[in-house]
């Protein structure tokens, strides 16, 4: 498994947006993950998120909404570099992963190698010969049953990296994120165990009381510092309240 893709900042996209898309690679994010599972974000506008960001030479990962064969199929015809599954459980789900996502005869993916997007319409003709080596797969732990099987679906051959759901985690285990940090380390601290110990990657969403420099101080290789909705939520409030206090001055 190609391991080129560790100590990453992620810019996490979950609006419906060609043009979000891009403003992210311009400002420097070169991995980006494509969220499919939550929002409004369908196949059409996935491809064409995947499109402008290979155009921007940035790398477009997707987190599919579930462990569908068809989805990952999907994803990764449109050329997305890699998928992330979520609430993944056990080891049985990390291999059903492992056969949707990887060619045979590590999986069961259809080839269709002269009308995908993934190879440029037949154009990379060593696109399917290279992709079990180079493709990217990589599953959440997003809960207590998840963390317990984390070790085994780790060392399931193909599976590329683990990450880690901290707020996921905390409503399954009964958690208040911002009050019980302490039980979440300790849980990352298990997905990263577990992860390393197999040879695979960590990755993980911050929380209350986290910084990426801490994260990947923890063992973190991939981290995602940035959403689309989040920055946008937060300029526009920003925004509103200089305003706010700049009329008042004024007036």
């Amino acid at each position: 498994m190609n391991n080129e893709y560790s100590s990453t900042l992620l810019c996490w996209l979950g609006l419906a947006s060609r043009e979000t898309a891009v403003i992210a690679a311009r400002a420097g994010f070169g991995r980006c993950v494509i969220d499919c599972e939550h929002g409004s974000i369908g196949l059409e506008t996935m491809a064409t998120m995947i499109s402008a960001l290979k155009a921007m030479g940035a790398e477009a990962y997707v987190r599919v909404p579930d462990l569908s064969e068809g989805i990952i199929k999907h994803a990764l015809d449109s050329g997305a570099l890699g998928v992330i599954v979520p609430y993944v459980e056990t080891v049985a789900d990390a291999e059903s992963a492992v056969r949707a996502f990887f060619y045979p005869p590590r999986g069961a993916r259809g080839t269709a190698a002269a009308v995908i997007a993934a190879t440029g319409y037949g154009t990379d003709t060593e696109y399917v010969g290279r992709w079990n080596d180079t493709g990217r797969l990589i599953l959440q732990i997003e809960s207590r049953m998840g963390l317990a099987a984390a070790a085994g679906i780790a060392a399931v051959e193909g599976v590329g990296a683990l990450f880690f759901g901290p707020f996921d985690y905390a409503q399954d285990a009964g958690l208040e994120p911002e009050q019980d940090g302490a039980a979440l380390e300790q849980a990352f601290t298990g997905v990263v165990n577990a992860a390393h110990g197999a040879g695979r990657l960590v990755g993980v969403f911050p929380w209350p009381g986290t910084t990426p420099a801490i994260l990947a101080g923890e063992g973190a290789d991939m981290i995602a510092v940035a959403s689309d909705v989040v920055t946008l939520k937060s300029g526009f409030e920003t925004a509103l309240q200089v305003s706010s206090l700049s009329i008042s001055d004024v007036s």
